[in-house]
């Protein structure tokens, strides 16, 4: 999925929390967003600094802002927040149908809450589950026979087969080990 195509499918599925979404689909979504939010950061950065460089030092050490004009900085803040607000439940729908495409359930995200947000983020990099879950179909299934992945895998088998042993279960990997026999001693005359 590109990055125009990503953009226009998450914003259709704008509170759409149920389905599976691709790795690319995700984070071409989230560069979009970052890329939307960075010019409202810093036009606030911006008045933030220049709020403080019109700022009266005092003798004691302490700032005085009579001369500084807060409006830009209370602007450019109230837009970047509209913004944020107005892309929140889309990269949150989003986030949850990565989830859902790795087999896991988007409550995960829940543990932003509590300051814990790295843990899902680390997840959405992770590959899809192939096959079907519970969230829907795998939207990988047609790339699947093209990379080398299986085309289907039987429900409870492992994605790949096991790894066969070095050496026939009946031979030990190593021969066992003898002592080496002492020499014979010297003859006495």
């Amino acid at each position: 999925m590109r990055f125009g195509e990503a953009f226009t499918t998450c914003m259709r599925k704008y509170t759409d929390f149920n389905g599976r979404a691709r790795r690319s689909e995700y984070w071409w979504f989230y560069l979009a967003l970052r890329l939307i939010t960075l010019p409202f950061a810093i036009a606030f950065m911006v008045a933030y600094v220049m709020l403080f460089v019109g700022a009266d030092v005092q003798p004691d050490g302490t700032f005085s802002l009579s001369g500084g004009d807060f409006a830009p900085m209370v602007v450019t803040f109230a837009l970047m927040m509209l913004v944020s607000l107005a892309f929140l439940l889309p990269s949150y729908a989003a986030a949850a149908r990565r989830l859902h495409d790795m087999g896991q359930s988007g409550l995960w995200l829940l543990l932003g809450l509590v300051g814990l947000s790295i843990v899902p983020t680390i997840m959405c990099i992770m590959d899809t589950q192939p096959g079907t879950n519970q969230w829907g179909p795998d939207p990988k299934a047609g790339e699947r026979g093209t990379y080398g992945y299986p085309t289907a895998y039987p429900t409870g088998t492992p994605a790949y087969p096991p790894i066969a042993p070095a050496y026939p279960p009946s031979t030990p990997a190593y021969p066992p080990i003898t002592p080496p026999t002492p020499p014979a001693p010297p003859p006495f005359a």
